[in-house]
Order: C-alpha cells, then structure tokens, then sequence
C-alpha cells in the first residue's frame, strides 16, 4: 500500500486466525517494519495511522468499525537481518544435540519456504507434530508454486549468478558487494 516511504505493514484477523466467527467484533494485529520513523508517534497517533490505514484497505465495513480496545508495542531494532549465507548456521527444528530440545521462530532452517512471522508461526507447528511423534509437515499447507514472473526471475538469477561467478554461481558476487 505504501502509506510511509521505507515502512512495510502487515495485518492480521486474529477472530478469523483462532477460529472465533461467531465473535461480535475482530481482533486485529497491525504490525510495521522498518518503522522508525513512527516510533516517536505517541500512542494515539499510533493507533489514529493503524484505523486510518486499515480503513483504506478494508474499506466502509472498517471505517465505520470503532476501536474499543488497543496496545501499542514499540520494539525498536526487532527485525532481523538475514545475510548471505547465514541460512547455513540456522539450527533445525528439532535440536541435533539435546534430545528434548526443540527451536522455533524465523531463523529455524525448514523447508516450508515461508520467512518472518509465517515462518515463526510454521516451525512452531513443526516442532509441536515433532513432539507429539506425528511428521514434521502434519497438517501444514504447504507454499503453492513460484507465480511464473518469479520463477523466471529466480531462474534469470541463477543463471547470471552462475555466468558472474565463472561457471561457479558460489563464486558470483552477491548484491551485498555492491552496496557496501
């Protein structure tokens, strides 16, 4: 939607997520990333940009919704930066040391394909059918297929990665090179 330049926002029906459809009301999450620039907003103006932004999205049935209940939680600095290669170092679901021990979150390796809270919210899951002795992926939907324009993409990446790096995609040079 691109409300605030550099500011990416998610939204989320908890009523919907935990099955509460007979709810009068919703429960909604609204998360913003990179969103420095609205942790000096105090905790109305906060609240006054989250209505506003999701009355653009949803539309009448939002706006003529009223808050009845909100927390505003800043947590400056909570996102993760991923780096090239750091996949490699990501623990498993299941603990290769400790036979009890299980990790959960966005920097677990699996193989869903999901990253950020989608990820969180699909290791812990994983790591609850580990437990209860059912396969790791019971009940988990999986990702759908590449949208063609993506696949090409990647597969366009792959293969300059491939001709940068002289036949040997690992030795191409990754984006990180060039903005550093």
């Amino acid at each position: 939607w691109g409300f605030d330049k550099g500011v990416g926002q998610t939204f989320f029906d908890i009523t919907k997520l935990h099955g509460l459809d007979d709810a009068e009301g919703s429960i909604i999450e609204v998360d913003y990333y990179n969103a420095a620039s609205l942790l000096v907003m105090d905790d109305e103006s906060i609240l006054a940009k989250a209505k506003k932004d999701l009355d653009t999205m949803l539309g009448d049935q939002c706006a003529n919704a009223e808050v009845l209940d909100a927390a505003i939680v800043r947590l400056p600095s909570a996102v993760n930066w991923y780096s090239p290669g750091s996949y490699a170092n990501m623990p498993d679901v299941k603990s290769t040391s400790i036979s009890n021990a299980y990790f959960v979150g966005d920097l677990v390796k699996t193989e869903h394909g999901s990253w950020s809270q989608e990820k969180a919210f699909v290791t812990g899951a994983e790591a609850a059918n580990l437990i209860v002795g059912k396969p790791i992926n019971n009940n988990i939907e999986p990702l759908a297929p590449d949208e063609a324009h993506v696949a090409a993409g990647r597969q366009l990446v792959s293969i300059s990665k491939k001709f940068l790096g002289f036949g040997d995609a690992s030795r191409a040079p990754s984006l990180v090179d060039f903005l550093w």
